[in-house]
C-alpha cells in the first residue's frame, strides 16, 4: 500500500483539508472523496485532543502519521478478515485514551494541590504579617512600660531618700 504524503506531483489525486484551522495539500492515488473523509476524521480527533487541554506539537510530521493510520485503519475496517485485528487495536486506543485520562486527572490534581499550598503560603504570609506588627506594637509598649520602671525607680529612690533623711533628722 503506497503511503499518502504531503506534495508529491506523481499522484493521481491532490486534495486540500483542513485540520485544526490549517489547509494541507494532500496528493495520493486515493479518492479525493476518501481522502477528504480521512483529513475529517484527523481534524475530529484533533478537536477532541485540543478540546481536552492537550498540546499537540509538531503539526507536519504528526498529521501525515495520522493519515496514514487513518488510512491503514478505514482499509482494515473495510475488510471483513481483519475484524480480529480492528477489535485489538480499538481495545488498545480505549486503554491509551483512558491512559490519557488518568494521566490529565493526575495533572489536574497536582495543580489543585499547587494552588491549595499556594493559598496555604498566602493565609500563613498573612497572620506572620500580622503577627510581626503584633510583636511591633507589644515591643512599643514594653519601651513605654521601661520607661515607666525607670521613672517609678527614680521617684522611688528620692522618696527612699526623703524617707532615710527623715529619719535621721529625728
Amino acid at each position: 500500500m503506497k503511503k499518502i504524503k504531503e506534495g508529491m506531483n506523481n499522484m493521481r489525486n491532490r486534495v486540500n483539508i483542513t485540520i485544526n484551522s490549517r489547509v494541507y495539500t494532500i496528493t495520493a492515488n486515493e479518492d479525493a472523496e476518501y481522502l477528504k473523509s480521512l483529513g475529517d476524521y484527523v481534524n475530529g480527533k484533533v478537536q477532541i485532543v485540543l478540546s481536552e487541554g492537550t498540546h499537540v506539537m509538531g503539526e507536519k510530521p504528526l498529521v501525515l502519521a495520522a493519515l496514514n493510520i487513518c488510512d491503514e485503519y478505514f482499509k482494515l475496517m473495510n475488510r471483513n478478515d481483519s475484524k480480529e485485528q480492528v477489535s485489538k487495536l480499538l481495545t488498545e486506543n480505549r486503554r491509551l485514551e483512558k491512559e490519557i485520562r488518568d494521566l490529565e486527572r493526575a495533572e489536574q490534581d497536582s495543580g489543585n494541590k499547587a494552588a491549595e499550598a499556594a493559598e496555604e503560603l498566602r493565609i500563613t504570609q498573612k497572620v506572620l504579617e500580622e503577627t510581626e506588627e503584633k510583636v511591633k506594637f507589644l515591643e512599643g509598649q514594653i519601651k513605654v512600660k521601661e520607661t515607666q520602671i525607670k521613672k517609678q525607680k527614680s521617684e522611688f529612690a528620692i522618696r527612699e531618700k526623703e524617707l532615710l533623711d527623715m529619719l535621721e533628722s529625728k
